[in-house]
């Protein structure tokens, strides 16, 4: 009964998140394992292995992270280890832009401005499709922005995924939405 009166004071997404949380839409790993994926998926793609690189990053761009997500995008746009598509593309920036980090923000405005009429109408429903399994809210995903070079301005994005415990953490998995 706690759960059902909480539920009526939260968003109906964080809810339902906390519903299905233990659902087929979410897998278990460790968090170290998590950590390896960002870290591997970022050395794939300086060492311009694009394939290698997609297939990480675009697993840690599903399950929320909004650094992955923004590359995910960028790969889409160049068509850098997965065929080009600047709608799917637009549709993951729009969607790491979702943390309000002003790289991403702005990235997308900048491609936003640039698509005619149609193509923003377009465009805006991919990132309709991706943001409803792969947002803050349908992830658990936990984002905060990070200075690593001490300063005062804000030049990363850090993302926790939820933990199960024991060292675990919860991934939401690629939907069909993401396959495109």
């Amino acid at each position: 009964m706690k759960f059902v009166a909480l539920c009526i004071f939260v968003l109906s997404s964080a809810c339902a998140f906390a519903r299905t949380g233990d659902d087929a839409s979410f897998e278990r790993v460790l968090s170290d394992r998590y950590n390896d994926m960002l870290r591997d998926g970022g050395r794939a793609y300086d060492r311009k292995d694009f394939a290698k690189a997609f297939e990480l990053t675009r697993r840690t761009a599903c399950a929320g992270d909004k650094t992955s997500q923004a590359m995910v995008g960028r790969m889409y746009l160049l068509g850098q280890g997965t065929p080009k598509d600047e709608m799917t593309g637009f549709g993951w920036i729009k969607l790491a832009a979702e943390f309000g980090y002003a790289d991403y923000t702005s990235l997308a405005r900048k491609l936003e401005s640039a698509l005619a009429p149609e193509q923003r109408a377009a465009a805006n429903d991919r990132a309709e499709a991706l943001r409803r399994n792969h947002s803050l809210a349908a992830t658990g995903m936990s984002c905060h922005g990070e200075s690593r070079r001490g300063a005062i301005i804000i030049d990363s994005v850090i993302c926790t995924p939820e933990s199960d415990g024991g060292g675990m953490v919860r991934l939401r998995r690629c939907t069909e939405d993401a396959a495109n």
